[in-house]
């Protein structure tokens, strides 16, 4: 089975487009979405429309969808993020507002061997950004591997082993991912990045795909997006101009 592992999107039109270009239908099977698909950009509706259209086999809302369709608290929004979210449950559709009330809390099961999450297993909103947050949320996780998004950055949390008879829940860790094996012994955390609004200095769309038969491969990606289009449309919106301008220096 081969996956397209798509995260925090945040109605940044742009980079998604480029990313399906980049990763076409014949070259995946299932698609996983690990929310967020609106906030920050300026195309929530256009996204969610092209996001529902792939017919995802999975996807799970983030904190951003959550609080857009009415059903979260605004108030531990930083003043940007606020800010967008309430121009974004302006301009949202009926349709797409029921679509992201509609969608389920994380963490949701794909399959024997692979289960997502928005933050981390034990916490939607959590940020899973170290090995404690990792050693965590591998003791709560269900399945090898669990993958989340949230922080906007690619990243690895895996077990290591410390002998040849032993699993321990030792975490190493792999930032700015390419490629990796999966092992079948092992567990993983593995974030994709953001295809919207990559926070790891690349203003490239990433996200990730997965190969569960040839070689269990996890594969991270990097695609680039004209980001002066998707900034105009930031700033003809009437958003914050720091929305725009942080694009082009993926942060």
């Amino acid at each position: 089975m081969r996956f397209l592992v798509l995260s925090d999107i945040h109605g940044n039109l742009e980079a998604l487009n480029a990313v399906l270009k980049s990763a076409p239908a014949n070259s995946f099977d299932s698609v996983l979405v690990l929310g967020d698909l609106v906030g920050y950009g300026a195309n929530p509706n256009e996204v969610i429309e092209r996001i529902f259209a792939l017919e995802p086999d999975v996807m799970i809302r983030g904190n951003h969808d959550r609080v857009a369709c009415g059903l979260g608290n605004i108030e531990p929004f930083n003043g940007l993020a606020a800010d967008a979210i309430r121009w974004t449950q302006n301009v949202l559709t009926t349709l797409n507002r029921t679509r992201l009330a509609n969608l389920p809390v994380g963490p949701v099961t794909v399959n024997e061997q692979i289960e997502v999450c928005h933050g981390a297993p034990f916490d939607e909103d959590y940020y899973l950004t170290d090995q404690s947050d990792a050693m965590l949320a591998l003791e709560t996780s269900k399945r090898s591997i669990c993958f989340f998004g949230h922080t906007h950055l690619p990243i690895v949390f895996k077990e290591s082993i410390e002998n040849l008879h032993e699993v321990k829940k030792i975490v190493s860790v792999t930032s700015r991912p390419n490629r990796i094996k999966v092992a079948s012994a092992l567990r993983y955390l593995v974030n994709p990045g953001s295809v919207g609004q990559p926070r790891d200095g690349d203003p490239r769309a990433a996200y990730a795909t997965l190969d569960s038969e040839a070689g269990n491969e996890l594969v991270f990606k990097r695609v680039a997006y004209p980001i002066s289009v998707a900034q105009q449309k930031i700033l003809d919106a009437g958003l914050p101009e720091q929305l725009a301008s942080r694009l082009a220096l993926g942060h």
